[in-house]
């Protein structure tokens, strides 16, 4: 009996102490004693004259938190909110990740020529730019050379029979139809050039190839250079609202081949992405499939919030814009699509011969998020951070800033009425509990509730009632 009893009591002992250090922390102090706790301003009690509001109880409604204790909960001048009158939407939340656009994000470089690959320009990661060179490759098709022999042929004929011409408008005994039979042998030169040119094109040779080597030097090209091509236009594209103000950037994603390798004509040569714009792929129940239908049709706003590492990276402004008509037979859902604007920043490398450029897009495929789908509108309600408002019991409470105490705020408790409340923000009734433009803590109010009760619960315990000690004494 007396082990027992001993056990109980060193329990109650424990229980005892625990609290004590429990409230210690919430309002910061540094003794146990009641008059340093009071003394280090981080609540304030005034007697039954003073200018603080008690409720109907004769409960203290009103709190002076110190600089000190205010900053230790994070209520610093940039935690304080206005409040304003606003419409919100209930939504429901959909698991994503973020996609790539087929045809679009990705770009597969095929050769255009058969050869072997002399000269790789630029390694895997590197961000490369339209018009730069990527690869060369030596030709060792016949048919191409034989071809650039019979266009170099044709352009020589077409020389002298220019001369020809030329001499007949000089030479007043020329026969009239000498002269039709070269114009006429000038215009089935013209024609066969044209086609050798077009054959030429085919083969994978570029205009400027052929203009520069064949036409102006007169020999045959044995490398062909390969050129990083142009973006990609998405103007016919439906999702594409704001095509201008996205910023482009091709990185060589996958290289293929390698010096030395022999490949055919179509071959892929690399894999280039371009990432300014991708997709987020929502996996809904089909019995969600009308919410989202209605949010299509009615262009309701998405937010997707990205989360890692402790941050948390939300996007607005989203919209909805396909949904799947598969539904997946084994866990019932389907896919809705939603286009996400991404943006990059990029850096520099020196490398041995000449500095690298890489790319750092911001959002990546594969990356997991939420959607938030707006399904039904809440009007003229109040919006405030979720950490605005704490909970006692039934009771939600704001704390309302009225006022200063030398150096410190002073905190009003007041009673609100949430009508609906999210993991980041808390929806209140307009009922006029609370009104526009007052300034309200934006965070840390379930601190400032249980610093208040504390403060209450010390002045009840010490005076046997709930005003408090000695106005005179200094807080």
């Amino acid at each position: 009996m007396k082990t027992t009893s001993k056990k109980l009591f060193r329990a109650l002992i424990a229980f005892a102490l625990i609290g004590t250090l429990t409230v210690g922390a919430v309002f910061i102090i540094q003794g146990a004693s009641l008059d340093r706790f009071r003394h280090n301003g981080v609540i304030d009690c005034a007697d039954d004259g003073d200018d603080h509001d008690h409720d109907f109880h004769g409960e203290t409604t009103e709190i002076a938190l110190s600089p000190t204790a205010a900053r230790n909960i994070g209520l610093d001048d940039s935690a304080v909110a206005t409040v304003e009158v606003t419409d919100f939407y209930k939504s429901f939340s959909v698991p994503a990740v973020i996609v790539e656009r087929p045809g679009f994000s990705t770009i597969t470089v095929p050769s255009p020529v058969s050869g072997v690959i002399t000269k790789i320009y630029h390694e895997a990661g590197v961000a490369v730019e339209p018009g730069e060179p990527l690869f060369d490759i030596l030709l060792n098709q016949q048919e191409s050379v034989r071809a650039q022999t019979e266009f170099l042929m044709l352009l020589q004929k077409r020389n002298i029979n220019a001369g020809e011409l030329e001499r007949a408008g000089l030479d007043p005994l020329f026969i009239p139809r000498q002269r039709r039979e070269l114009e006429y042998e000038k215009i089935q030169i013209d024609s066969e050039i044209s086609i050798q040119e077009n054959l030429l094109l085919l083969q994978g040779l570029t205009e400027a190839d052929i203009t520069e080597t064949l036409k102006n030097n007169g020999t045959i090209i044995r490398t062909v250079t390969v050129y990083v091509p142009p973006f990609q236009s998405e103007e016919n594209v439906a999702s594409m609202a704001h095509a201008g103000e996205e910023e482009h950037a091709f990185s060589k994603e996958e290289l293929f081949v390698s010096v030395g390798q022999n490949i055919a004509v179509g071959e892929a040569l690399c894999l280039l992405t371009d990432y300014c714009k991708l997709a987020i792929k929502g996996k809904v129940f089909a019995v969600n499939e009308r919410v989202l239908v209605e949010a299509l049709n009615s262009h309701r706003r998405v937010t997707a919030t990205f989360e890692g590492n402790g941050n948390r990276d939300i996007v607005e402004g989203l919209r909805v814009r396909s949904i799947d008509n598969r539904i997946d037979t084994a866990s019932g859902t389907l896919f809705c699509y939603v286009d996400l604007r991404n943006r990059f920043t990029d850096y520099e490398v020196n490398g041995e011969s000449h500095p690298r450029r890489y790319i750092k897009w911001h959002f990546k495929p594969g990356q997991r998020c939420e959607l938030h789908v707006e399904v039904e509108p809440l009007p003229n309600c109040i919006v405030l951070p979720i950490d605005a408002v704490a909970k006692d019991v039934h009771e939600m409470y704001v704390f309302e800033w009225v006022g200063n105490e030398d150096d410190r705020k002073i905190w009003r408790k007041t009673p609100v009425h949430v009508i609906h409340r999210t993991k980041d923000v808390v929806v209140i009734a307009n009922d006029g509990s609370i009104f526009p433009s007052a300034q309200v803590a934006a965070r840390g109010a379930g601190f400032i509730l249980a610093a208040l009760d504390a403060a209450n619960q010390k002045a009840l315990a010490a005076g046997g009632s709930l005003g408090c000690g000695d106005p005179s004494h200094d807080h």
